[in-house]
């Protein structure tokens, strides 16, 4: 599976993830890996689907509450992980830690998820098989907005 870290995960730890924790049959790409840092997410998740991504690891939850973000994702069919928000204010060395922990268990959701998808880890140490929980999405209400928000314009 080819996933894609996003700004948030730094391209060193995206560095580490690729040499010790990726499995084989996977691949990591950063953001800068399709020269769309600084650019907006919806923009750069339809870059990295159409070529080839399946899925983002990120701590960005507020994709899924932003209508283009949210329509980006699913359109691509892609799947999404979102890393808890105290990951990405904690130390290195914790979110080091905290990925190595989660790393087989954030996979095995990727490679038994469906496009469209999206899952959010828990901010624990504790038992890992099934506590990514899966984040039910409502596209049809995106687009709904998308297009309240057009007819405004």
């Amino acid at each position: 599976m080819r996933i894609c870290a996003d700004e948030n995960v730094a391209p060193k730890l995206s560095k580490l993830i690729r040499e010790m924790l990726l499995s084989r049959t996977n691949t990591l790409d950063t953001v800068d890996d399709h020269q769309a840092r600084g650019v907006g997410d919806d923009i750069w998740v339809r870059k990295f689907g159409e070529a080839g991504g399946e899925a983002i690891i990120g701590s960005d939850a507020r994709m899924l509450t932003r209508p283009h973000e949210l329509i980006a994702i699913v359109e691509s069919g892609l799947r999404l992980i979102v890393l808890p928000s105290q990951w990405v204010n904690a130390k290195i060395h914790l979110q080091i830690a905290f990925l190595a922990f989660w790393w087989p268990e954030i996979e095995e959701v990727l490679n038994t998820s469906k496009p469209g998808q999206c899952f959010k880890v828990p901010w624990s140490w504790g038992e890992t098989k099934g506590a990514i929980k899966f984040l039910p999405i409502d596209v049809q209400a995106a687009y709904k907005k998308v297009k309240k928000a057009d007819k405004k314009s």
